[in-house]
């Protein structure tokens, strides 16, 4: 597998467990799914939308590679000082 579909998978199923928990916390405290839907909509949107830049952050356009080319050489910076 390769390491842009791993990370992504692992994205997605942080938000999908994070707005799981949050709407099951929410249900939980006596909140209405009326009340509880709208928040977790919005949550998933934000979820697919940072699985959506990882994809694109481990993907092979040239402005990506260049971002992690850039933050690879601060970390490595940052890990020889």
């Amino acid at each position: 597998m390769s390491n842009r579909l791993k990370r992504t998978l692992v994205s997605a199923a942080r938000g999908a467990t994070m707005v799981f928990v949050l709407a099951a916390f929410w249900m939980s405290r006596g909140a209405s799914s009326a009340a509880v839907v709208p928040w977790a909509v919005g949550f998933a949107v934000m979820f697919a939308a940072i699985t959506w830049y990882t994809w694109w952050f481990y993907g092979d356009s040239p402005k990506a590679l260049a971002l992690q080319a850039k933050a690879e050489a601060k970390k490595a910076q940052r890990l020889s000082q």
